[in-house]
Order: C-alpha cells, then sequence, then structure tokens
C-alpha cells in the first residue's frame, strides 16, 4: 500500500466520509475497538492492510467533518498497542506507528499490513468474551467498519491458508455418477482441435480427470471435486450440489435497471449447464441479442453483418466471468444487456489491483478451471484478455470497457458501452454546459451517469484513470458547485445521479444516425422468455400492532425490541434504509451498521431486492423466508 500522510489519510476521510482503509479513532486507549480494527485490516483479504489515526475524532453538533481532538500521552499509547499485538492474537501482528502532529494535536498514525495467506487468520488469543471473542475470534473488515466474521466468512481464509480454493474441495453428496459423460466426451473433442495428440486423451476417463486435477479418490472411489463439477458435472447434479452456479441472462429495455415494477424485466434466460457447454451459449446468445451494424468494404459487393460488440470481445468477457468468479458465494452470473451497454457481474473481486488490470501476468482465483478452459483455447493464462479487448474495442471505434472491483462486497463488475463515451452526440448534449468550462473528466463522468444511471467513485476511476481523492474531488464539484448531480447513499456506498433539472437524457440518441457503420441496428431476443415478477407486496396500512411497537421503542432499544418492527416493515414491503430509519427514529448509518448489516450478512433475515447491484439507487430491503418464519416464532402473523 503506498504510504500516507496524516494529513492525506484526514482529507480522504473529510472527502469520502468514510473509507474502509482507514479508521479514525479518539484514542483515549488502546481498548477492544483499535484492537478489533487491528484484526480486521489484518485479515481482510485484498484489502492491503488499513491505516488507524488515533486522536481524530468523528463530525459532531461542533464540527461538520472528521477533526484533531489529540492524544494525552503518545508513549503510553505506541506502549500499549506495541505490547497489545504481541500477546493479545495467537500470532504476534507487527505494525508501523509513529507519532505526530497534525493542526496542532498530538496523533499517533498506524499502519497494518496484510498478513499472508498462510498466517491468516489472525485470531484472539483465549475463551471467548464479551468483547473480543464472541464467535470465532476472527474479525474482517466491513465497508466502514469492523465485524466478527462467522464460520461461514472464516472459510476463505482458511482455504487460502491450505493454498487450495474452493474449486478444490470434495462436496460430501458428490460422486462419479454425477458427471456427464456427454461433457467428457466433448471436453476430448475440444482438447484434440487444440492438440491432437495431447497426452491425456490417450488415458481413460479418470486417469484423465486426475491429470487435469478434476477428481480425487475418496473410500477407494473416484469423486468429482468442484471444478469438476462445474466444467463436466450433470445439470440436475449442479441444480443439487451447487444451487447458485448459474448464468442470468436479462434483457432490459432501456438503460435504467427497473422502469415498472409491475413488468421488471422484458426477457430472461438462465444457463445452468457444465462451463464447457454455458460459454459458448452464453456467447452466442449476447452476440444473437447485441444491435447489429453493417459494413460494405472495400472492393465487396456483400453486406456484412456484424454486431457492435466484436465476438473475440465478448468470449473474453464470459471466460473472465467464468474463470475469476468466487463460486463459494451463493449468487448467480449476471449478464444484464440494456439498450446502450452490456453489464457483467459475477461474485469475486479481482486480485489484481484495478489500475493493473490488463498487464501481463495472471493471478487466478481457480487456477484448476483457468488450466482446463486454456487446454481447450477457451482462456488466455498470460493475463492479456483485458489488454486484446481493450484493443479491440479502440479498433472498433467503442469505448474501452469499464472495470470496477469491489474487495468489500466482493464484486467485480464489466461495463461495456455499445458507442463512444463522448461521441457526437454525447458532445452536442454536453454543448449546454460550456459556461460551466467542464474539465474531460467531468464531461466523462456526467455522459457515464446518463448512460448507466448512476456513477460512483470506482467507475469514474475506471474511464478516467483519476486516483480515490481526485476521483471524489471531480464528482464533489459536479454535485457542490456546478449542481449538476444529486448524491445518495454514503461513505463508500456513495453514489451520484444526474439532476432531475439536466435530466433530459430521453434527447439523447443511444446510436448516431449519422454514422453509416451503425445502421439497420436491430435486437434479437430469440426465444427468451418473459418474466413478470411482481416486485411489491400490495398493502395497506400498517397493522395497529406494528404502530404500537414502533411508538413504544425507546431510542437504546435493544435489539430484542426493534428486530421484530424492521423485519415486520421489510415483510409488509421493500424499505430503503432511509424509509426504515425515518420510521424508527435513528440516524441511517447507526441502523445499518448495529441492525441491518447484521439482519442481511449474519442472520439472513432479510436481504436486498438488488443482490447484483449493491449500490442500486432504488436499493431496498425486504425480509427473506427465514425471516418470515423468524417472525412466526416470535407470535407475529403477517396475515389474519
Amino acid at each position: 500500500m503506498s504510504e500516507f500522510t496524516p494529513q492525506e489519510l484526514l482529507q480522504q476521510l473529510r472527502e469520502l466520509d468514510e473509507h474502509s482503509r482507514i479508521e479514525a479513532k479518539r484514542g483515549k486507549e488502546i481498548g477492544p475497538s483499535v484492537m478489533q480494527t487491528v484484526c480486521a485490516f489484518a485479515n481482510e483479504p485484498g484489502l492491503g492492510g488499513g491505516y488507524i489515526l488515533l486522536g481524530v475524532n468523528e463530525p459532531d453538533e461542533q464540527h461538520q467533518t472528521f477533526y484533531p481532538c489529540g492524544v494525552e500521552d503518545t508513549d503510553k499509547l505506541l506502549n500499549e498497542l506495541q505490547v497489545n499485538c504481541r500477546d493479545q492474537f495467537e500470532h504476534p501482528i507487527t505494525i508501523q506507528a509513529e507519532a505526530l502532529m497534525l493542526e496542532g494535536q498530538r496523533l499517533v498514525k498506524v499502519f497494518v499490513p496484510e498478513l499472508d495467506a498462510a498466517a491468516k487468520p489472525c485470531t484472539f488469543k483465549g475463551k471467548f468474551d464479551s468483547k473480543n471473542k464472541r464467535k470465532t475470534g476472527v474479525w474482517r473488515r466491513g465497508l466502514n467498519s469492523d465485524y466478527e466474521c462467522t464460520q461461514a466468512e472464516l472459510e476463505p481464509l482458511l482455504l487460502a491458508k491450505s493454498g487450495l480454493g474452493f474449486e478444490r474441495v470434495l462436496l460430501s453428496d458428490a460422486e462419479w455418477d454425477d458427471l456427464d459423460p456427454d461433457a467428457i466426451a466433448l471436453y476430448r473433442t475440444l482438447r484434440a482441435k487444440v492438440r491432437p495428440h495431447a497426452e491425456e486423451l490417450n488415458a481413460s476417463d479418470p486417469d484423465m480427470l486426475r491429470a487435469l486435477n478434476l477428481v480425487k479418490k475418496r473410500d477407494g472411489k473416484w469423486v468429482p471435486n468442484v471444478a469438476g463439477l462445474l466444467l463436466l458435472g450433470k445439470p440436475l447434479s449442479l441444480r443439487r450440489l451447487l444451487p447458485s452456479v448459474r448464468v442470468d441472462y436479462v434483457r432490459i429495455a432501456g438503460t435504467q435497471w427497473v422502469e415498472d415494477p409491475e413488468q421488471r424485466f422484458e426477457t430472461t434466460l438462465d444457463l445452468r449447464e457444465p462451463l464447457l457447454r454455458v460459454i459458448p451459449k452464453l456467447e452466442a446468445t449476447i452476440i444473437d441479442d447485441l444491435p447489429r451494424h453493417f459494413r460494405l468494404e472495400e472492393g465487396n459487393t456483400q453486406r456484412s453483418d456484424q454486431p457492435l460488440l466484436p465476438q473475440k470481445v465478448i468470449r473474453e468477457a464470459v471466460v473472465n466471468a467464468v474463470m475469476h468468479r468466487d463460486y463459494q458465494v451463493h449468487q448467480p452470473i449476471m449478464v444484464v444487456r440494456y439498450s446502450n451497454r452490456l453489464e457483467i457481474r459475477n461474485a469475486g473481486y479481482s486480485l489484481k489491483p484495478e489500475a493493473v488490470l490488463g498487464e501481463m501476468g495472471s493471478k487466478l482465483r481457480n487456477p484448476v478451471l483457468a488450466a482446463v478452459l486454456y487446454d481447450v483455447n477457451f482462456a488466455e493464462t498470460k493475463g492479456s484478455g483485458i489488454r486484446t479487448m481493450r484493443l479491440l474495442l479502440e479498433q472498433a471505434g467503442l469505448t474501452a470497457p469499464v472495470f470496477q472491483s469491489n474487495v468489500i462486497e466482493n464484486q467485480f463488475l464489466a461495463t461495456y458501452l455499445l458507442h463512444q463515451l463522448l461521441g457526437e452526440d454525447q458532445l452536442l448534449w454536453l454543448k449546454q454546459f460550456n459556461h460551466l468550462g467542464l474539465s474531460h473528466d467531468e464531461a466523462k463522468a456526467l455522459i457515464l451517469t446518463i448512460e448507466t444511471g448512476a456513477i460512483d467513485n470506482a467507475s469514474l476511476r475506471a474511464i478516467t484513470g483519476l486516483d480515490t481523492l481526485a476521483a471524489s474531488q471531480t464528482l464533489s464539484r459536479l454535485h457542490h458547485q456546478y449542481h449538476l448531480l444529486t448524491q445518495g447513499g454514503a461513505g463508500p456506498a456513495t453514489y451520484y445521479q444526474l439532476s432531475i433539472h439536466w435530466n433530459n437524457a430521453d434527447e439523447l440518441p443511444l446510436f448516431s444516425t449519422n454514422d453509416s457503420n451503425t445502421g439497420n441496428l436491430y435486437p434479437n431476443t430469440g426465444d427468451l422468455s418473459p418474466n413478470t415478477g411482481d416486485l411489491y407486496l400490495n398493502t395497506g396500512d400498517l397493522p395497529e400492532e406494528l404502530k404500537k411497537r414502533i411508538t413504544e421503542l425507546s431510542p437504546k432499544a435493544r435489539k430484542e425490541s426493534i428486530w421484530p418492527v424492521i423485519i415486520w416493515l421489510c415483510a409488509l414491503r421493500p424499505m430503503k434504509a432511509e424509509q426504515l430509519a425515518q420510521a424508527l427514529n435513528r440516524q441511517v448509518n447507526a441502523l445499518k451498521a448495529n441492525h441491518l448489516n447484521v439482519l442481511r450478512n449474519e442472520e439472513s433475515l432479510i436481504c436486498y431486492i438488488y443482490p447484483e447491484v449493491i449500490n442500486h439507487p432504488e436499493q431496498a430491503y425486504q425480509a427473506t423466508n427465514k425471516g418470515l418464519e423468524w417472525l412466526k416464532k416470535q407470535g407475529i402473523m403477517l396475515y389474519d
């Protein structure tokens, strides 16, 4: 992690409000809260460690932003911190800490490096107690705070420690018969096209799959691991053993996620087959559903229809999603085709920093999968796929893809615009702001907001190359100074939308009518089936009993009182965090940290209505089936 000065750290907190890699503490003592943060920074995969500023306070009635409050005895704090890092954990943690002056106050700056995978997890010593060690003794870093992880959240750290990924795991109910003989034969066919005399082709099926690291013996019988099932499993076996391993293809008529709650999606298609079949099928689905353009090459008399996105780009995008996905996360790959863009979202943040995506060299989450896909010429293993995509899109006159890797949410989003970001029509639309003297980056931010419905710090960085602070300042100017964007969310989840006054994006053509190479645009949705699922429950006024419970809530109500109310509200209809906070007379951030995040992440009693788009502008919570059952056990009957 780059070295930051205390002033730079404080400035980032002030600009971003909250930061996943920076924590401010009053620093009166080195208590449980400080040590939990040390533990979380040391454990969180891909975060690269984090900074703690002791002697900095959060905004209060007298201060509108973070401010140095100072510490009294820096030597005492430094000594306590070093002793605690040595004595409180199962294995000592080496930190970097120093005392310094900032804005006339004495502070302590601490950097906690991320531990190597083999050294994780950082775990508190001793028996579980009420402060540091309630569940696992292992703390991780959330969006803006620390939390003690569950056993399920601990598993990735343990797998990484062993040197094996989830793809090498043998599921308890898996057996040889879960493999599809036709899929095995397909591998032989595809492999023979690439290398006809490959050694494994002369082996029996068990010996071949053993050589590919796809099977292992258990109780004297060959059993497929997760990678074997993913690549070669029968569809019904995949549904039984890995129920969330599928690809959802969604077609939306406009440029926004949901235009009509009564008709959520225009078309949907779900693919639940072994990857050797899914990859070409998904590629074909995307190509068939894309607008097309024609070229009349010099010397030819025959028209050539081509998808707007080059086929090689589509293949690389599909393979990247399935190859780098985190298969431990119970979430399908989402491919969403908007009228102006294609989005592919998969669980699993990029193991390579966003800044070096496309450079030579690969860091593989699933090396077994990658090796097999490389064997059949589906994938690159030299890290050249993204660079190839960028080159092909540039040659086609299209905008480079926008990649957003979210370590905290463990998500990766790739966006492919179906036209130039700053094309003729976009530049014409921007002329109305000529008097403002917008920079190139500010112009890009506005256009991306139009195209995708919202913009955040990560997406702006992706299209401009700005760092986190510069991107935040750019968005802040568009919001505070020019009033072109409105702000939503908070901290790392902050997003911006086009102000209503300027929201005339409908006047902006999605494709230029002056470009001879984009004529005759037409979508082909094939046999995709409509999805008319109703997003909202039809409910009337709140039940009297619920109203009574809300009025009886005290400012310091415990979870036993407030959780039933939250789940009850979310069972009646989807509720935004802001709506819940208003109804319960709570601060939004506190409600999220103390209750909503726990109910969603740890208890699974509520869930997002847009789990595939965490920062969706219309994000809300709804009760899960588990939550409804929980309410019944509390004696709460939703319906007469």
